[in-house]
């Protein structure tokens, strides 16, 4: 398992547990987290000459790391 897909698993456990337990707030800034680290790789990816589709799937393989990577 990559680094990339732990960081994932780990923050969906989170956010369900925080759900569980009512922590909406929590939940809340771990999603802005996953939010803000998607809008900075499709920054990254546009300003890489990517444009459209291809950019959409960098940041997609970026922020969860599935797939060939980068």
């Amino acid at each position: 398992m990559t680094t990339a897909r732990r960081v994932v698993a780990v923050g969906a456990v989170v956010l369900v547990l925080l759900s569980w337990y009512g922590k909406l707030v929590a939940v809340g800034i771990v999603s802005g987290v996953f939010l803000l680290w998607f809008a900075a790789a499709l920054a990254w990816a546009y300003a890489d000459r990517g444009h459209g589709r291809h950019a959409l799937q960098r940041a997609y393989n970026v922020t969860f790391g599935w797939g060939n990577g980068v």
